[in-house]
C-alpha cells in the first residue's frame, strides 16, 4: 500500500509539473503571438505613413506656347519701329484701391545689345512697384518677361503706357504700347485717359500687326 501511494503522488505529481509547463507554454505562444500581431501593425502603419509622406508628382510647367495663348497682344501705336512686339496678361482682376499684377512679354525679331522698358502711368492709375526693365543682350526670336505692380483707386478703363527701347551699337529704336485695363464696374459712357509715350505724346490705338 505504502508503495503504491507513493507511485501515485509522484504520478500526481508529474502531471501538475506537465499541466503547469503546458500552460506556460501557451501563455508564452500567446505573448509571443499578441507581440507579432503589434509588430505588424505598426510595420503597417509605418507602411502607409511612408506612402502618405511621398509627395505627388508636380504638374509640368506651361509650355511657351500655352503662356502665349493666353496672352493678349497691346494697342501698337504706329510711328514706331523697333522690331519687338508685346502680348500681357492681367494676373488678377483688378480691384478698387488693391494692388494688381500685370504681366508683359517682350517678343523681339532681331538680336539687339539691349532691350530697356519704361511705363508710365495714366490719370487715375499709380505704378507700385519699378517703373523699368532691362534685359541684355537680346536675341532675335526669343521671349522676354517682366511683371509691373498697378492700381487704381476709382472704377473706370485705363491704359498702362510701355515704351520697349532696343539699341544696338548703331542705333536705338522704340515702340511704343498700351495695356487697357479695367478697375471695378465703370460707366459704360465712360471714356478711358489716352495713354502716353516718354515724349509725352498720346499713343495712338492700331490694331498690331504680324511681321512678314
Amino acid at each position: 500500500m505504502r508503495m503504491t501511494l507513493n507511485d501515485d503522488v509522484r504520478t500526481a505529481g508529474w502531471r501538475e509539473v506537465a499541466r503547469t509547463a503546458t500552460v506556460a507554454l501557451l501563455a508564452a505562444a500567446l505573448v509571443t503571438a499578441c507581440g507579432g500581431g503589434k509588430d505588424d501593425a505598426a510595420a503597417v502603419a509605418k507602411a502607409e505613413k511612408a506612402k502618405a509622406d511621398v509627395p505627388a508628382a508636380a504638374a509640368p510647367p506651361a509650355s511657351v506656347d500655352e503662356k502665349h495663348s493666353r496672352l493678349a497682344s497691346a494697342v501698337v501705336d504706329s510711328k514706331t519701329t523697333a522690331p519687338v512686339d508685346m502680348k500681357y496678361d492681367v494676373l488678377s482682376k483688378p480691384a478698387l484701391g488693391q494692388p494688381f499684377e500685370v504681366e508683359m512679354t517682350f517678343d523681339t525679331r532681331l538680336s539687339a545689345d539691349s532691350l530697356e522698358i519704361e511705363i508710365t502711368e495714366a490719370p487715375g492709375l499709380t505704378i507700385v512697384g519699378a517703373k523699368t526693365a532691362s534685359f541684355a543682350p537680346v536675341e532675335g526670336g526669343q521671349s522676354y518677361s517682366s511683371k509691373v505692380l498697378v492700381q487704381g483707386d476709382n472704377p473706370g478703363l485705363y491704359y498702362i503706357g510701355v515704351v520697349a527701347k532696343m539699341s544696338t551699337k548703331v542705333q536705338t529704336e522704340s515702340r511704343a504700347f498700351a495695356i487697357p485695363v479695367v478697375i471695378g464696374d465703370p460707366p459704360s459712357a465712360q471714356k478711358a485717359a489716352p495713354a502716353k509715350d516718354a515724349t509725352g505724346q498720346a499713343v495712338q490705338s492700331i490694331p498690331a500687326q504680324e511681321p512678314k
